[in-house]
């Protein structure tokens, strides 16, 4: 059997933004990709972009039709890469999943998007238990999942009427709307969904019809953590429409990857008019190396997006979660955005009391991103 790194081969080294550039012309067209940040004495930032083997031929050829890439063609290959052109958003009727419909929604329309929202209905199947009788058995979970496909088709169809009222009470017009219904457990369905219908971006509520303490429900936990493109998680009473979203956070920790989702959110933002503060919180006393990789930080993206609002601030606080909601208030900020780095992370996040304060209390619709992705 191979191992882990026999499979995984370096297709080129580039300069970091290049290399960006690259990872998601690679992901736009299936491939798995990620990048490794290479130390240098040289003043130009290099990364290795490295792919799985099976998928190096399809991986080249596409490096070898961009390597000529420069100017007006970059600047429209860049455009093209960041447009969102499908919107992913599970539903299950709840008052805060039609919340995040109205969102996708909204969004949509800035990019002349589709919304395709999915319903995953109760399969009983899933929990069989034995019967003396197979064959009653058999006729009576037939006509339950007739019974439970036959409910979810109906309030599709209210919810789709519902959507349709609001629209035009909103004046919005143009937007492509469909829907879709599968059976089965309802994240792992989402998940495999997903990736046959390639969405740009996953928008759903926090949590869904179930009750519980988490401040993220079992659903949404598992779609973030395990979905191959951006989610953004809407909680009760956050913002109504994208056009309510004016500032954003992401909290840096100076990680190689917090480039390739700083350089995702940027062009998911680049048409909203969104301002993008990127923060690192240094605990007890700034570093002396911090304020040089902010400042790296700053020179790449100012160099990359010239014309785009960023803020960047080092904060030193012996409380974090003070020194964040203290940001938060006093710069308005409407949404946070994180990377998780492995599996697992958000359910580890948010078992601290602090972090969950912080999610729960403040309310914020949160953007998730995979290191990977």
């Amino acid at each position: 059997m191979k191992s882990l790194t026999e499979r995984i081969i370096t297709v080129g080294s580039f300069p970091y933004s290049r290399a960006m550039l690259l990872q998601i012309q690679l992901q736009t067209e299936g491939i798995d990709c990620f990048l490794v940040s290479k130390e240098s004495l040289q003043p130009v930032r290099t990364a290795d972009l490295r792919v799985k083997q099976a998928q190096v031929a399809k991986a080249l050829k596409i490096i070898d039709e961009s390597i000529h890439f420069s100017g007006l063609a970059k600047e429209k290959a860049v455009k093209t890469l960041g447009v969102v052109r499908r919107i992913l958003v599970p539903v299950d009727f709840s008052n805060l999943s039609t919340h995040a419909c109205r969102f996708a929604i909204s969004l949509a329309q800035k990019y002349k998007a589709e919304v395709k929202l999915l319903h995953v209905y109760y399969n009983p199947a899933i929990d069989i238990t034995p019967y003396d009788d197979h064959y009653s058995y058999q006729v009576k979970l037939s006509d339950n999942l007739r019974e439970i496909e036959k409910n979810a088709r109906l309030s599709m169809v209210k919810l789709d009427q519902k959507l349709t009222t609001w629209c035009k009470l909103e004046h919005i017009q143009d937007v492509r709307i469909s829907t879709g219904l599968v059976n089965g457990e309802s994240a792992d369905e989402i998940l495999e969904y997903s990736k046959k219908y390639r969405p740009a971006l996953i928008i759903m509520g926090t949590r869904g019809l179930t009750k519980g303490t988490h401040p993220m429900g079992r659903v949404t936990t598992k779609v973030t953590e395990n979905a191959l493109v951006p989610v953004l998680a809407l909680p009760v009473s956050s913002a109504n429409k994208v056009g309510d979203l004016k500032n954003l956070l992401y909290a840096t920790d100076f990680d190689p990857s917090d480039y390739s989702a700083i350089n995702r959110l940027l062009h998911l933002m680049s048409p909203l008019g969104i301002t993008l503060h990127c923060v690192h919180v240094s605990v007890g006393m700034k570093k002396p190396w911090d304020p040089v990789k902010m400042d790296e930080l700053k020179q790449h993206l100012i160099h990359e997006y010239g014309d785009t609002s960023v803020k960047f601030d080092l904060i030193v606080s012996d409380n974090v979660v003070n020194s964040i909601e203290t940001y938060i208030r006093n710069n308005d900020i409407d949404a946070i955005a994180l990377i998780t780095r492995k599996r697992g992370t958000l359910e580890k996040m948010f078992a601290p009391s602090y972090t969950k304060k912080i999610f729960t209390e403040i309310g914020k619709p949160l953007f998730v991103f995979h290191a990977s992705a």
